[in-house]
């Protein structure tokens, strides 16, 4: 019964990797507090996010002004640098069937929500504006950790709904209790992206390259924010680690042979001169364009969109991760997903 279930909600922001660790601490949060999760939609760009992390009004605000065209045949729909996308379409949600109950939300109008849920009374409601917080399940002493917000306590709220801004953070949940701590290991490993259309995809480019034990994965950030100031830096320090790790590259044999998968944002960038003039046997997705014909057919649900433009990362992101090592740009949340996926593929192939 509706008027029975308590609720849990939060804002999504950035990009793709910022939502996905958001909706995962919002996993957690729904299971440890016993909540109904709403899961917001999926914000994805074809180029930089439009929706930066803000404090809850003004994110809301934001959020509120993307327009929204439904494929509904009545009108026709302009092109936006964004879409609204189903997270099940993209990321395997079998755990979170076995663990939680969940539900959607379809747009960012909070007066929908809140008349969606039934609620007469602003005291049903407790809007947690404050992003910067952490949440911690307190098995331990927690006098050092600032801002930690005790998890036990949190679950006494009586409001209907709870809703958060913010949840993006590698660090929002400090969960020590075995129990607690397991759980946020296999919701990690299984939330795995599964779609069909790309994974058969990354199969075909793996294969193509020679399988997983004949390349390593390289990812080279260098379009935005401090990666696009310290280009120069990044491929230079990539360069250098894996040239210390293979044993072959001494003052007489300068090239590595094995092979390179290298993903990057900005393909045409100077500082990657370097990296191409170093290692010979160099990969991007672009010489596999043959092979990416297939996504150039699916299409978004929601408005009928051709999905292309933005799930191309997403294969970008799956073959780097396949290779028998991978090496990362350091602070970015696209590299720490890759390298999490490279052991849980390393894993199982070891099975």
């Amino acid at each position: 019964m509706i008027h029975q279930e308590k609720y849990l909600t939060y804002l999504p922001h950035s990009g793709f990797h910022n939502q996905r660790i958001a909706l995962e601490n919002a996993i957690f949060l729904s299971w440890f507090l016993n909540r109904t999760l709403i899961i917001p939609p999926l914000l994805m760009y074809k180029n930089r996010a439009l929706i930066p992390r803000k404090e809850f009004n003004k994110l809301y605000n934001d959020l509120s002004k993307l327009k929204v065209c439904e494929n509904s045949g009545q009108e026709i729909c302009k092109p936006e640098p964004y879409i609204r996308y189903n997270w099940k379409e993209l990321m395997d949600f079998t755990f979170l069937n076995q663990n939680i109950k969940y539900t959607y939300r379809q747009d960012f109008n909070y007066s929908h929500l809140i008349e969606s849920l039934h609620i007469k009374n602003d005291n049903e409601v407790h809007n947690i504006t404050y992003d910067r917080e952490q949440y911690c399940d307190y098995s331990l002493s927690t006098k050092n950790a600032f801002d930690c917000v005790n998890l036990v306590e949190l679950s006494k709220r009586p409001e209907k709904l709870l809703h958060f801004g913010s949840l993006f953070s590698d660090l929002k949940i400090i969960a020590k209790l075995p129990k607690n701590a397991n759980f946020q290991n296999k919701l990690r490993q299984m939330l795995l992206p599964n779609n069909p259309t790309i994974l058969s995809i990354v199969n075909n480019i793996v294969n193509k390259i020679g399988g997983t034990d004949n390349f390593i994965g390289v990812h080279a950030r260098l379009g935005d924010g401090h990666f696009s100031r310290h280009q120069d830096i990044t491929i230079q320090n990539l360069v250098e680690t894996i040239q210390n790790d293979f044993k072959n590259i001494d003052d007489y044999n300068p090239y590595l042979s094995t092979k390179i998968f290298l993903a990057t944002d900005i393909k045409n960038s100077e500082s990657l001169q370097l990296f191409f003039q170093t290692f010979p046997y160099v990969y991007i997705l672009d010489d596999f364009d043959d092979l990416l014909e297939p996504l150039k057919s699916l299409k978004n649900p929601i408005d009928g969109k051709i999905m292309y433009e933005f799930l191309v990362p997403f294969v970008d992101l799956l073959v780097v991760s396949r290779g028998k090592k991978f090496y990362r740009t350091y602070s970015s949340t696209f590299s720490k997903y890759a390298q999490l996926l490279n052991r849980i593929w390393l894993e199982n192939e070891l099975e």
